[in-house]
Protein backbone atom coordinates (compact mmCIF):
# COMPACT_ATOMS: atom_id res chain seq x y z
CA UNK A 1 0.00 0.00 0.00
CA UNK A 2 2.67 2.15 0.98
CA UNK A 3 4.46 1.18 -2.57
CA UNK A 4 1.39 2.40 -4.18
CA UNK A 5 1.16 5.36 -3.10
CA UNK A 6 4.43 6.95 -4.33
CA UNK A 7 4.48 4.86 -7.09
CA UNK A 8 1.56 6.07 -8.54
CA UNK A 9 2.21 10.17 -8.80
CA UNK A 10 5.46 9.19 -10.09
CA UNK A 11 4.16 7.20 -13.44
CA UNK A 12 1.95 10.13 -14.00
CA UNK A 13 4.21 12.77 -13.88
CA UNK A 14 6.14 10.32 -16.48
CA UNK A 15 3.71 10.06 -18.71
CA UNK A 16 2.45 13.88 -18.47
CA UNK A 17 6.16 14.46 -19.44
CA UNK A 18 6.48 11.80 -22.60
CA UNK A 19 3.66 14.00 -23.96
CA UNK A 20 5.09 16.91 -23.55
CA UNK A 21 8.05 15.96 -24.82
CA UNK A 22 6.00 14.39 -27.67
CA UNK A 23 4.32 16.99 -28.11
CA UNK A 24 7.24 19.81 -28.78
CA UNK A 25 9.00 17.37 -31.36
CA UNK A 26 5.82 16.80 -33.45
CA UNK A 27 5.36 20.61 -33.11
CA UNK A 28 9.25 21.31 -34.22
CA UNK A 29 8.87 19.24 -37.47
CA UNK A 30 5.96 21.28 -38.70
CA UNK A 31 7.96 24.22 -38.29
CA UNK A 32 10.94 22.59 -40.69
CA UNK A 33 13.48 24.74 -42.03
CA UNK A 34 13.23 28.43 -42.34
CA UNK A 35 11.31 28.82 -45.88
CA UNK A 36 13.64 29.79 -48.58
CA UNK A 37 11.47 32.95 -49.82
CA UNK A 38 12.22 34.82 -46.61
CA UNK A 39 15.67 33.89 -47.34
CA UNK A 40 15.77 35.39 -50.75
CA UNK A 41 13.53 38.41 -49.61
CA UNK A 42 16.31 38.80 -47.09
CA UNK A 43 18.80 38.69 -50.19
CA UNK A 44 16.94 41.47 -52.17
CA UNK A 45 16.71 43.76 -48.96
CA UNK A 46 20.42 43.58 -48.20
CA UNK A 47 21.68 44.46 -51.78
CA UNK A 48 19.03 47.36 -51.59
CA UNK A 49 20.56 48.81 -48.79
CA UNK A 50 24.41 48.19 -49.93
CA UNK A 51 22.75 50.32 -53.27
CA UNK A 52 21.79 52.91 -51.28
CA UNK A 53 24.60 53.16 -48.88
CA UNK A 54 27.11 53.30 -52.27
CA UNK A 55 24.57 56.34 -53.69
CA UNK A 56 24.88 58.26 -50.23
CA UNK A 57 28.58 57.86 -50.26
CA UNK A 58 28.87 59.03 -53.99
CA UNK A 59 27.05 62.15 -52.88
CA UNK A 60 29.30 62.69 -49.80
CA UNK A 61 32.20 62.83 -51.90
CA UNK A 62 30.66 65.16 -54.47
CA UNK A 63 29.70 67.77 -51.68
CA UNK A 64 32.96 67.32 -50.11
CA UNK A 65 34.50 67.89 -53.44
CA UNK A 66 32.22 71.14 -53.96
CA UNK A 67 33.10 72.56 -50.54
CA UNK A 68 37.19 72.36 -51.36
CA UNK A 69 35.89 74.00 -54.33
CA UNK A 70 34.36 76.91 -52.14
CA UNK A 71 37.54 77.00 -49.85
CA UNK A 72 39.85 77.04 -52.85
CA UNK A 73 37.73 80.45 -54.18
CA UNK A 74 37.29 81.87 -50.95
CA UNK A 75 41.14 81.93 -50.57
CA UNK A 76 41.77 82.81 -53.88
CA UNK A 77 39.64 85.71 -53.26
CA UNK A 78 40.58 86.22 -49.54
CA UNK A 79 41.33 90.14 -49.71
CA UNK A 80 38.37 90.96 -51.21
CA UNK A 81 36.48 88.61 -48.18
CA UNK A 82 39.26 90.35 -45.80
CA UNK A 83 37.58 93.74 -46.81
CA UNK A 84 34.09 93.01 -46.69
CA UNK A 85 34.48 91.63 -43.60
CA UNK A 86 36.49 94.94 -42.19
CA UNK A 87 33.57 97.20 -43.62
CA UNK A 88 31.00 95.04 -42.05
CA UNK A 89 33.24 95.24 -38.79
CA UNK A 90 33.33 98.82 -39.22
CA UNK A 91 29.81 99.63 -39.96
CA UNK A 92 29.03 97.26 -36.47
CA UNK A 93 31.26 99.60 -34.27
CA UNK A 94 29.90 102.54 -35.65
CA UNK A 95 26.12 101.48 -34.71
CA UNK A 96 26.95 100.77 -31.64
CA UNK A 97 26.39 96.53 -31.70
CA UNK A 98 29.41 95.96 -29.95
CA UNK A 99 31.06 96.22 -26.77
CA UNK A 100 34.06 98.70 -26.25
CA UNK A 101 36.69 99.55 -24.07
CA UNK A 102 39.22 102.62 -24.43
CA UNK A 103 40.22 105.81 -22.21
CA UNK A 104 37.72 108.47 -21.28
CA UNK A 105 35.78 109.80 -18.51
CA UNK A 106 32.89 108.64 -16.66
CA UNK A 107 30.33 111.35 -15.11
CA UNK A 108 28.20 110.35 -11.94
CA UNK A 109 25.29 112.37 -11.63
CA UNK A 110 23.05 112.42 -8.19
CA UNK A 111 19.80 114.13 -7.10
CA UNK A 112 19.90 115.73 -3.89
CA UNK A 113 19.79 114.44 -0.39
CA UNK A 114 18.53 117.71 0.92
CA UNK A 115 14.70 118.62 0.92
CA UNK A 116 13.42 121.56 -0.64
CA UNK A 117 12.11 124.63 1.48
CA UNK A 118 8.58 125.03 1.96
CA UNK A 119 7.12 126.64 -1.56
CA UNK A 120 10.92 125.98 -3.35
CA UNK A 121 10.81 124.38 -6.79
CA UNK A 122 12.12 120.78 -6.43
CA UNK A 123 13.43 121.25 -10.06
CA UNK A 124 16.81 122.18 -8.93
CA UNK A 125 16.99 119.50 -6.47
CA UNK A 126 16.89 116.66 -9.00
CA UNK A 127 18.56 115.03 -12.04
CA UNK A 128 16.55 115.24 -15.28
CA UNK A 129 16.25 114.35 -18.61
CA UNK A 130 17.66 117.33 -19.99
CA UNK A 131 20.77 116.99 -17.96
CA UNK A 132 21.45 113.93 -19.16
CA UNK A 133 20.65 115.15 -23.10
CA UNK A 134 23.22 117.79 -22.34
CA UNK A 135 25.91 116.33 -21.00
CA UNK A 136 25.50 113.65 -23.78
CA UNK A 137 25.78 116.44 -26.44
CA UNK A 138 28.53 118.15 -24.71
CA UNK A 139 30.73 115.33 -25.14
CA UNK A 140 29.81 114.05 -28.47
CA UNK A 141 31.27 117.68 -29.12
CA UNK A 142 33.85 117.43 -27.61
CA UNK A 143 35.26 114.12 -29.41
CA UNK A 144 33.38 111.05 -27.37
CA UNK A 145 33.41 107.92 -29.89
CA UNK A 146 31.14 106.28 -27.69
CA UNK A 147 28.97 106.63 -25.09
CA UNK A 148 26.88 104.91 -22.43
CA UNK A 149 24.28 105.41 -19.24
CA UNK A 150 24.40 103.05 -16.84
CA UNK A 151 23.28 99.99 -19.08
CA UNK A 152 22.37 101.70 -21.98
CA UNK A 153 24.33 102.77 -25.04
CA UNK A 154 23.94 105.88 -26.44
CA UNK A 155 23.06 105.05 -30.29
CA UNK A 156 21.79 107.03 -33.27
CA UNK A 157 17.83 106.41 -32.38
CA UNK A 158 18.23 106.88 -28.67
CA UNK A 159 15.99 108.52 -26.66
CA UNK A 160 16.58 110.37 -23.33
CA UNK A 161 12.92 111.44 -21.52
CA UNK A 162 11.26 112.11 -18.54
CA UNK A 163 8.98 109.54 -17.24
CA UNK A 164 7.60 110.49 -13.59
CA UNK A 165 10.54 109.84 -10.91
CA UNK A 166 12.84 107.63 -13.58
CA UNK A 167 14.36 108.45 -16.46
CA UNK A 168 14.11 106.57 -19.79
CA UNK A 169 17.32 105.33 -21.79
CA UNK A 170 16.27 103.58 -25.02
CA UNK A 171 12.93 102.92 -23.24
CA UNK A 172 14.90 100.85 -19.91
CA UNK A 173 14.20 102.49 -16.42
CA UNK A 174 16.63 104.12 -15.04
CA UNK A 175 17.81 105.82 -12.06
CA UNK A 176 20.03 107.49 -9.82
CA UNK A 177 23.24 107.27 -9.44
CA UNK A 178 23.33 107.79 -13.35
CA UNK A 179 26.89 106.84 -14.41
CA UNK A 180 28.00 108.26 -17.98
CA UNK A 181 30.82 106.37 -19.81
CA UNK A 182 32.25 107.76 -22.31
CA UNK A 183 35.51 106.88 -24.69
CA UNK A 184 37.28 109.40 -26.08
CA UNK A 185 40.52 111.90 -26.06
CA UNK A 186 39.92 111.93 -22.06
CA UNK A 187 41.25 115.36 -21.05
CA UNK A 188 39.71 116.97 -24.12
CA UNK A 189 36.67 115.54 -22.99
CA UNK A 190 37.01 116.63 -19.44
CA UNK A 191 37.88 120.04 -20.25
CA UNK A 192 34.96 120.67 -22.48
CA UNK A 193 32.88 119.96 -19.18
CA UNK A 194 34.78 122.04 -17.11
CA UNK A 195 35.18 125.00 -19.34
CA UNK A 196 32.98 128.10 -18.93
CA UNK A 197 29.90 128.03 -20.38
CA UNK A 198 29.88 124.45 -20.21
CA UNK A 199 28.00 121.40 -18.73
CA UNK A 200 29.17 122.43 -14.72
CA UNK A 201 28.51 125.51 -15.51
CA UNK A 202 24.58 125.06 -16.56
CA UNK A 203 24.38 122.62 -13.34
CA UNK A 204 25.87 124.96 -11.06
CA UNK A 205 22.28 125.91 -9.70
CA UNK A 206 21.96 122.00 -8.81
CA UNK A 207 25.42 121.41 -7.13
CA UNK A 208 24.67 124.31 -4.59
CA UNK A 209 21.33 122.39 -4.02
CA UNK A 210 23.18 119.56 -2.94
CA UNK A 211 23.11 117.75 -6.50
CA UNK A 212 26.50 116.05 -7.06
CA UNK A 213 28.77 115.88 -10.40
CA UNK A 214 31.91 113.88 -10.41
CA UNK A 215 33.98 113.65 -13.24
CA UNK A 216 36.82 111.66 -13.65
CA UNK A 217 38.93 110.92 -16.36
CA UNK A 218 39.99 107.00 -17.12
CA UNK A 219 42.81 104.82 -18.50
CA UNK A 220 40.11 102.22 -19.21
CA UNK A 221 36.27 102.74 -19.96
CA UNK A 222 33.98 99.88 -20.73
CA UNK A 223 30.87 100.19 -22.34
CA UNK A 224 27.84 97.31 -23.35
CA UNK A 225 26.61 97.07 -27.22
CA UNK A 226 23.94 98.78 -27.77
CA UNK A 227 20.30 95.99 -27.63
CA UNK A 228 17.68 98.00 -28.69
CA UNK A 229 16.46 98.12 -32.28
CA UNK A 230 17.63 99.42 -35.46
CA UNK A 231 15.10 98.11 -37.72
CA UNK A 232 14.29 100.96 -40.66
CA UNK A 233 10.59 100.51 -41.80
CA UNK A 234 10.16 103.87 -43.99
CA UNK A 235 13.27 105.67 -44.61
CA UNK A 236 14.57 104.36 -48.13
CA UNK A 237 17.67 105.16 -49.60
CA UNK A 238 17.47 108.03 -52.18
CA UNK A 239 18.29 106.83 -55.34
CA UNK A 240 20.50 109.56 -57.53
CA UNK A 241 19.02 110.06 -60.93
CA UNK A 242 20.83 110.57 -64.21
CA UNK A 243 22.14 114.19 -64.40
CA UNK A 244 20.82 115.10 -61.68
CA UNK A 245 22.41 116.53 -58.66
Amino acid sequence: MNRLSWQLPVALGCLILGILIAVLFRSQQSLGPPPTKRIEEMAFMVRDLEKENNKLMAELSQMRSRVGDLEKSLSEGSSKTQAMMSLLNSAKLQAGLVPLVGPGITVTLKDSLKRPKVGEDSWLYLIHDVDLEALVNELWAAGAEAIAINSQRIAANTAIRCAGPIILVNSERLSPPYILGAIGPSQELDAALRMQGGFLDSMAPSIRNGVEVKIKQEESVKLPAFEGSLVIRYAKPLEKKEGGP
